[in-house]
């Protein structure tokens, strides 16, 4: 895994801002880049909490890696799912994970979160009075969360890094972070497996939502979709 993102990490810049993190670097469109990460994105455990809760036809929306550098602060609180304006509370639009390649700990970033602020609604936002519970996972874990809990990046005040995969699903009519129509190219696509061609977006979500001039969008690219 790290030998597939060491030459992206190696050119690519740190972060714009001081959301995205000054001493962090981040890859972006990880299924154009690597197929080291697919069996995270189609984690049939994973999958299967992304169906109860999105429903049908349900999208990746953004997979990236997340490589916290020493001196790194910490994150200003925030939920993924925040450019869908749909009054709160509600129900999630958006299910996101977080593997752990590296271990996360209270000094190297680990995500500090919120417990229960999924359910708040728009009139409440984070206060320091709110408990604040920072995850610390071993390698190879998981945190699944729905789109809606407030949570943050921790600071790295250790002299290693910590690397994170982000990978976010949405519902099926949700538009993606990531447009991996256009940012996958066609022979990455034929690639893959069919679960992840649909979950890029390539799939019909009924009656006719995805269409490439009528005609399922695997067509387009030489690709004929399973009947």
């Amino acid at each position: 895994m790290r030998d597939g993102l060491a030459p992206y990490f190696d050119q690519g810049p740190h972060g714009r801002n001081d959301f995205e993190g000054f001493k962090t670097q981040r890859v972006y469109n990880l299924p154009a880049k690597t197929r080291a990460f697919d069996p995270m994105i189609e984690h049939p455990e994973v999958l299967e909490i992304a169906q109860h809760l999105l429903g049908d036809g349900f999208l990746l929306t953004a997979g990236l890696a997340i490589k916290l550098g020493p001196g790194e602060t910490a994150q200003s609180l925030h939920y993924d799912e925040v450019f869908y304006r749909l009054p709160r509370p509600r129900t999630p639009l958006a299910l996101s994970t977080l593997w752990a390649i590296d271990d996360f700990t209270a000094d190297n970033g680990g995500t500090m979160l919120i417990p229960g602020s999924h359910r708040w609604g728009d009139d409440r936002q984070p206060t320091e009075n709110d408990e604040l519970v920072t995850l610390e996972m071993k390698a190879g874990d998981v945190f699944v969360y729905p789109g809606l809990l407030w949570h943050a990046g921790g600071a790295n005040v250790t002299d290693g890094f910590r690397l994170g995969i982000s990978i976010q699903y949405c519902v099926a009519w949700g538009r993606q972070q990531e447009s991996y129509v256009l940012g996958v190219p066609p022979e990455i696509v034929k690639q893959v497996s069919p679960r992840i061609r649909e979950l890029l977006g390539f799939q019909i979500h009924p009656p006719f939502m995805g269409m490439i001039d009528g005609r399922h969008p695997l067509k387009a690219i030489g690709i004929e979709p399973a009947p």
